[in-house]
């Protein structure tokens, strides 16, 4: 399962709020979102699906001679793997299920999305002039920090009776504590993202003065405004950029106000309770997989398993993974409900493992994040979302998508299994991986030409020829990753190539 992920998902680097503009279809020379540049047997290829690949994909094909047509050709080897695995019914298999389900949740409360959200964020030119002032304004700060009430007050009273802040300041620095653990450096509209609170309360700030002591979820801060600078001369073009990115901003903030509210009014209406035994179970399950032996026996989670599953023990034949783990109005969740969700998004969702109290916690939020995703998504299919053309349309190409990381999959275990044999487990990592990735290519070279025999491949050269994309044969391409985080499942907005091709080239 880890292994498809990494094949679907890279790490990406930044948050889009906005899609690349669809092909004009007015203008009769630009070629229809709904033509078709390939066929691949009975898959077909779009301009809308190549466009939008080609977009988010990595720079690789771009920097070359016949951009389009080299990205084409590598998109081509993926569909032909993807029928391979059709043909082999692994679209019916459990693991690809539950990639393809995610997604396609996804897909289908996006649409939700932007009716029931995106389409109600309005806004004012004041609302965006105070945003890129505030990108205008730099701060510099410092602060003291304290777990405890108590000791800050102390420090508070040093203040008041003449003890210079930088002492103070010094004084808490030591082996675990750096400079840059005390003191930020940042645009004033970033302070206000991370830390709303503090940045009105900076506000009323001249430099070289303190707040009071500010409590916050960690403990208690005493702030100095070391330094406060306001970018007075800017370039046209630079103010230019500014505005746009406070538009996006202030679209931003609307759309997460209004997200909340909207998920916070369908929470209400299922009135969602966990149920506490079942957490307890499903907490000792997951440490099992998750903690080191040493912490797993430490906090005894053996023992905390065994006493609360005794209550289930006089119950004959019981399905531990049929136990319902969260109660709602209209439906109940399993602890089965949340390791099929679990299970397609480890690779990012992380416990805190700091203390036994903190991994209760983030698995209680988990579990709460399982069952807003849940909701979302039976909304979406309520009314009917799962059922609109993009939603159709893009959850087939995730699902070729994921059929082909899964033959390629399949075929590195194979190579690995074969090495271990014929090695005995001997090599090091390095040569082990060299030779998976030799033998890797000589397989896919030799499956991918087997299946251009069986499944013909036709490419409408004239119409690829009149599609625009970005970024066409140009040297200087770089990757820009792109990631919608807000949704069910991180993903890319559009299924992109796989970056392994490059070895191609």
């Amino acid at each position: 399962m880890k292994t498809l992920f990494v094949s679907l998902i890279f790490l990406f680097i930044f948050f889009c709020i906005e899609e690349i503009p669809s092909q004009s279809k007015k203008n009769v020379d630009i070629p229809q979102d709904d033509s078709v540049v390939a066929t691949i047997g009975d898959i077909k290829i779009t301009t809308e699906e190549l466009v939008k690949g080609y977009e988010y994909g990595p720079a690789f094909y771009k920097r070359g001679m016949n951009s389009k047509k080299n990205f084409l050709d590598h998109l081509v080897k993926e569909k032909l793997l993807a029928l391979e695995g059709y043909s082999h019914r692994l679209d019916t298999t459990q693991d690809v299920r539950e990639y393809f389900n995610s997604f396609l949740d996804d897909l289908a409360t996006e649409e939700l999305y932007k009716d029931e959200i995106l389409s109600k964020v309005t806004y004012t030119q004041i609302e965006i002039d105070t945003v890129a002032a505030q990108k205008n304004i730099d701060v510099e700060l410092m602060w003291l920090f304290s777990n405890e009430q108590n000791e800050i007050i102390k420090l508070q009273d040093s203040l008041i009776s003449g003890t210079d802040f930088q002492k103070l300041f010094e004084n808490q620095l030591n082996d675990t504590v750096s400079i840059d653990d005390r003191t930020l450096k940042s645009s004033r509209y970033q302070l206000e993202m991370k830390n709303p609170a503090l940045g009105k309360i900076i506000d009323t700030l001249e430099i070289g003065k303190y707040t009071l002591p500010v409590k916050t979820d960690d403990g208690w801060y005493i702030v100095l405004m070391k330094n406060f600078s306001n970018k007075t001369i800017v370039t046209e073009t630079e103010q230019n950029k500014i505005n746009d990115e406070a538009r996006r901003a202030v679209v931003k903030m609307k759309m997460d106000e209004l997200s909340d509210k909207y998920v916070n009014e369908l929470m209400i209406i299922q009135n969602p309770v966990i149920r506490r035994q079942p957490l307890q179970i499903l907490r000792s399950y997951l440490a099992r997989y998750e903690l080191p032996k040493e912490k797993y026996n430490q906090w005894e989670m053996e023992k905390k398993l065994n006493n609360t599953i005794s209550d289930y023990s006089s119950k004959e034949s019981i399905d531990y993974s049929k136990i319902v783990l969260a109660g709602l109005k209209d439906y109940d969740l399993t602890l089965n409900d949340f390791l099929t969700w679990y299970r397609t998004r480890e690779q990012y969702v992380k416990f805190d493992k700091r203390s036994f109290a903190a991994f209760s916690k983030s698995l209680e939020q988990m579990v709460w994040r399982m069952i807003r995703d849940k909701i979302l998504s039976e909304t979406a299919k309520s009314k009917g979302y799962y059922d609109r053309k993009n939603v159709l349309e893009q959850s087939k190409w995730w699902l070729d998508k994921i059929l082909y990381a899964t033959v390629k999959n399949e075929m590195i275990n194979s190579i690995t299994i074969e090495n271990e044999e014929i090695s005995g487990g001997d090599d090091t990592s390095q040569s082990q991986s060299e030779f998976i990735e030799e033998e890797l290519t000589k397989k896919l070279f030799r499956k991918i030409s087997e299946l251009k025999k069986k499944y013909p491949v036709k490419i409408n050269e004239k119409l690829l020829s009149n599609i625009k994309v970005s970024d066409e044969e140009n040297v200087k391409a770089i990757d820009i990753y792109t990631i919608k985080r807000g949704g069910i499942i991180p993903r890319t907005p559009y299924p992109t190539i796989d970056n392994y091709w490059a070895r191609w080239q």
